[in-house]
């Protein structure tokens, strides 16, 4: 009770500061990141939104999910201050960040319902020689009664671990030179036609010394009926038409883009293209339909940046399963 009376009282927005300050009373800011926010009307204000998206997605929940939903905030709150305070890009640019992809969070959280998807982190901040180096990875948890999300938290767990090795430099990344190293790692939830369904669209972005830095967004569509991840085979109805009209579909949005903005033709190539919309990780569903996301050198130059084509849900129903986890 006494972490969910400490959240409560840093989110429960008082009328002497509601109009331009934070959720929080300034006057009591004791740490560099409320201080900043106290500082920043824009920060403020988007205090005051996520603090308003806590409460009424708080008053919805029965009293498991409230108290776990307590406990995520009270932990996003302090991967907050820990991630933003080491940020390479200064903490204003970090929290305006953060706090968009909290309100955005919380309030996918508010159209489902049970499991609750709480919110991990691990950051770490160091130097080895002469190169300085930061991680600060999010990923997500889901916690619920109505399917075994073990083996799929595993996976986030682990990835999340594997990207933080990745972004730890060793005695072979030349640490006699001066070098800056940082990755950063962010989701958000989306909801996907029907109830059965969430999509964690993971996005992630990183430097190690090379000519230029790499991210990507890569989606994960959960059944929530049976806990596990779904690739575009469990989705559409089986055999091969659902690809070849996939194929069609996008090779013609990409001739379109590459109009303006050039890419690779020979990834339109029906083979190629066919591989590409093989990976599960470029389905990208959300309430209206499908995002089908390209990432930097996958059809495209890095110098073009990621290509996206956009599906509405209708063009998709006759390509479903009829008992899938997205509904005809």
């Amino acid at each position: 009770m006494r972490l969910v009376a400490a959240v409560l009282s840093l989110l429960v927005v008082s009328p002497a500061f509601a109009q331009s300050g934070p959720s929080f009373d300034c006057a009591k800011a004791d740490n560099a990141i409320d201080r900043t926010i106290c500082k920043e009307p824009e920060l403020a204000k988007a205090d005051r939104e996520m603090a308003a998206v806590y409460g009424a997605l708080l008053g919805k929940l029965n009293a498991v999910a409230k108290d776990e939903l307590v406990k995520d905030q009270a932990g996003w709150i302090a991967g907050r201050n820990q991630g933003c305070k080491i940020d390479p890009q200064g903490p204003v640019s970090c929290l305006k960040s953060r706090y968009a992809l909290r309100i955005a969070t919380l309030r996918a959280y508010g159209d489902g319902s049970y499991p609750f998807i709480s919110e991990h982190s691990l950051i770490k901040a160091g130097k080895l020689g002469a190169i300085a180096w930061s991680y600060d990875i999010s990923y997500p948890r889901f916690d619920g009664t109505t399917a075994d999300f073990s083996a799929l938290n595993a996976r986030f767990s682990d990835e999340a671990k594997k990207a933080a090795s990745n972004a730890t430099p060793n005695a072979d990344a030349g640490p006699e030179r001066k070098q800056e190293w940082t990755y950063s790692q962010s989701f958000g939830v989306k909801r996907a036609p029907g109830r059965n369904t969430a999509t964690v669209a993971m996005t992630f972005w990183g430097y190690s010394g090379g000519a230029h830095g790499y991210g990507a967004t890569h989606c994960t569509l959960v059944d929530l009926r049976t806990g596990k991840a779904v690739g575009p085979q469990g989705v559409f109805a089986p055999g091969e038409q659902w690809l070849r009209a996939m194929s069609q579909l996008v090779s013609a949005d990409l001739k379109k883009q590459f109009v303006d903005k050039p890419g690779f033709d020979e990834a339109l190539e029906p083979a190629k293209l066919a591989k590409l919309l093989s990976d599960a990780g470029r389905y990208c569903w959300t309430a209206d339909g499908l995002d089908v996301i390209f990432n930097a050198y996958d059809v495209g130059p890095y110098s073009s940046g990621p290509y996206d084509v956009e599906i509405a849900y209708d063009r998709l129903k006759p390509l479903l399963r009829p008992d899938g986890p997205i509904a005809r």
